[in-house]
């Protein structure tokens, strides 16, 4: 890994079923600095919001681009970034330097925003995430799960009715994460 980074951070460069076979494989999505969680959160708040958030080393799709058609849909990574000229150097294969172009022009490539969703889906255990955790991590999870239910359902404890779902819910809340 370049940088000193663990794979996972390098979310961009990952494919959607490398991320999934990383954190199931135990790649801990808070490791390093920044953590691959955190440039998550950065990629995927850019996507969704702030298109002057491009970092150099993101990989982008270039749209809208009126002075070269051609390149519209092209990906390249961010190699600068000019504050004056509010432009962002991007490297696109096959091309001898990078293109000077404005945020506007710009959105995160497709997959890395699907590799950001899926790192900030296993932030937290839930039933929804579950299959994003290492096999221990997940049979671990099944048998605190079976505990609570056993617990809430417990008849003699709870005079003959169960606690039913309400400690089922406190406990996938707040046991289990």
């Amino acid at each position: 890994a370049s940088r000193g980074w663990t794979p996972l951070q390098h979310l961009e460069a990952l494919t959607v079923e490398r991320a999934r076979a990383l954190l199931r494989g135990g790649a801990d999505p808070l490791a390093g600095a920044p953590s691959a969680l955190e440039r998550a959160r950065v990629l995927c708040s850019w996507s969704e919001s702030d298109p002057t958030a491009a970092a150099v080393g993101s990989t982008v799709e270039i749209r809208s681009l009126v002075s070269r058609p051609s390149m519209n849909g092209k990906v390249g990574v961010v190699v600068s970034a000019n504050a004056s000229t509010a432009r962002f150097g991007v490297r696109v294969a096959g091309e001898a330097k990078a293109l000077a172009l404005r945020p506007a022009n710009l959105q995160p490539a497709a997959e890395a925003v699907e590799v950001g969703r899926l790192i900030l889906k296993a932030a937290e255990w839930s039933p929804q995430s579950h299959e994003l955790f290492p096999e221990a991590a997940r049979k671990r999870a099944v048998e605190v799960m079976r505990l609570g239910y056993l617990i809430a359902w417990d008849e003699e404890r709870f005079d003959g009715e169960g606690a039913a779902p309400g400690l089922v819910d406190l406990w996938r809340s707040f046991v289990l994460p």
